[in-house]
């Protein structure tokens, strides 16, 4: 890994090229975990819904949930916290609404309940190591791609 695979985004155009990769993974993964578990993992179940999940997963967490936790946190100084509490509200939004988008069906309170902790920990292990280094990857590429262009000018 190159030293520039751990540096965060330093602009805009920087966050959204890690964010689409990483939100890319975290929702393909964790829509077939969720569609094969309540055992309604089809083809027109997943591309149905894909592409409303992966706008309202997007648009939360890039434009909501990612700002609130970083002004929340970087105000007590403790930034390394940050993916147990971007992953902690994206799940508990995310296992309520998903089930409505994917398939139609609500669940009820006691089965979000049960869903939760099992959708934070693999949400949690799954940005923690796949979805984060596989944006940090593409951003890492993108950053050598822009310096071996200015380099040839």
């Amino acid at each position: 890994m190159s030293s520039t695979q751990h540096m965060p985004p330093q602009n805009f155009k920087e966050a959204l090229i890690s964010a689409i990769p990483n939100c890319t993974t975290m929702v393909l993964g964790m829509m077939t975990m969720n569609l094969w578990i309540y055992g309604h993992l089809t083809w027109m179940n997943f591309w149905g819904a894909l592409l409303p999940i992966y706008a309202t997963a997007f648009c939360l967490d890039f434009f909501f949930i990612g700002p609130l936790v970083l002004r929340v946190l970087g105000r007590v100084n403790k930034l390394k916290y940050m993916p147990l509490l971007r992953v902690g509200l994206m799940a508990m939004i995310l296992t309520a609404l998903a089930p409505v988008i994917e398939t139609g069906y609500a669940p009820d309170f006691a089965n979000y309940l049960l869903a939760l902790p099992r959708n934070y920990i693999v949400a949690l292990i799954l940005q923690v190591f796949v979805a984060y280094r596989f944006g940090s990857y593409v951003l890492a590429r993108y950053r050598l791609v822009k310096s071996s262009v200015n380099v040839a000018k």
